[in-house]
This record gives C-alpha cells, structure tokens and sequence, in this order.
C-alpha cells in the first residue's frame, strides 16, 4: 500500500507527514517500517530509527504502534493480506473443474510471492526467525496457515463430491504448494536468479495441478 501522494511533503527516505488522515500516515509508517525492516533486519530495527527514517518523533509512532513487535505484526498482516485476500476469494468460488480452480489459485499464488515486497518480507523472516522465534508465528499465522486452510477446505468440497479421494486434505493441499513453488521461489529468495516470467510460472503451476489432480482421482 502507498501513501497517497498529496499526503507527502517532502522526498524519501525522511518523510514528513502534512494533511494526511489517520488512515494515510498508517499506511505511510507501515511503508518507511517495511524498508527499515528489510535494509536493516528486525533485531536491528529500533522504534527510534524508524521515527527519524519518518521525519516524526516517536510519541507520534507510538501513538499508532506501541512497541516494534506490533508494528512488525502490522507490516505481516498487511503485506500477507495482500496475498491472502484474493486467493481465498479464487479458493471459495463455486466450479466443479478442481484442476482450472488450482491453476488459477497457483497463478495468483506464485505472481504474488514474486513480488519484491513479498520477497523482502520472506527473507526478513527467514533471516531473523532463529533469533525471534515470535516473528516466524506472526508470519506463519497471517498469511502461510490462511493459504493452507482455504486450500483445505476447497479439496474438502471436492472429496464431499465424491470427485477425489483423499482423506487428508491439508496434506495435499501443503504438497501442491509445495509442487507449485518447488525450487523457484527459493532460488528467487536467495539470489540465485531473477524473478521468472510468466510463462515459466505458468508451466510449473499446471504441472501441479494436473500431477494433484490426476493423483486424487477417483479409481
């Protein structure tokens, strides 16, 4: 989410806030927390360097957020909302064709994880979870456990048609986004590569799904 423009009276990274809502300079401090947050890690991070990175004081951040551990919270929640939000909608959406629903699932999936916002909060996590095991939960809970029960609960429909055969849903539904990231994304997190086009995207997303698909059906 970006600030709106008129919102800003000067240039990043020291940003000042004028006739902005509340709702706005929100947004704003959860932006300038997200880039401290990924250029300088969560241990690192203080209240106080994200004050100056806002061109405030810290009673003003305070007042939104009382300590770094919500406000990280509130940078998870809203950038794996971000990804959640339309993939439940593609998850709860009525059909009888599981393969399409799951291409369409994975594509949303796999664009959205390749998102440089999305990267950055991944590595964040990945980088800092040894040390502060509560920012993994944090994650885990807003968005990964969100995925995996919308998925769930659509194999749960499909096996309730009597159009697969599975008695543990959350299983495949852990193992088709497993299949639809496969390598990908962790070369992408890493370094090791670019960001695939969507047509690589694309390939791997319709091999799950018809290796799932195809696995589940009814003998």
């Amino acid at each position: 989410m970006v600030t709106k423009p008129e919102a800003l009276t000067c240039s990043p990274p020291k940003c000042r806030l004028g006739r902005a809502s509340p709702d706005e300079r929100r947004e704003h401090i959860l932006a300038v927390a997200a880039r401290v947050f990924a250029e300088d890690g969560y241990g690192a991070t203080s209240m106080s360097t994200i004050a100056a990175r806002l061109g405030g004081s810290k009673a003003t951040l305070y007042k939104y957020f009382p300590s770094k551990e919500l406000l990280f919270e509130a940078v998870i929640q809203q950038r794996c909302g971000e990804v959640v939000a339309p993939l439940q909608a593609i998850a709860e959406a009525d059909g009888d064709d599981l393969e399409a629903l799951l291409v369409s699932f994975g594509l949303q999936f796999m664009t959205a994880l390749f998102q440089p916002e999305a990267i950055e909060l991944y590595r964040t996590v990945h980088a800092e979870s040894r040390r502060f095991p509560e920012i993994a939960a944090m994650f885990m809970r807003s968005g990964p456990e969100i995925l995996f029960e919308a998925l769930t609960q659509t194999l749960q429909r499909f096996a309730e048609r009597g159009q697969i055969v599975s008695t543990d849903q959350r299983l495949a539904a852990g193992q088709f986004l497993g299949m639809v990231k496969a390598d990908l994304h962790m070369r992408v997190a890493i370094g090791l590569e670019a960001t695939p086009d969507a047509a690589t995207i694309e390939r791997e997303v319709r091999h799950a799904a018809r290796i799932l698909v195809r696995g589940l059906a009814p003998r």
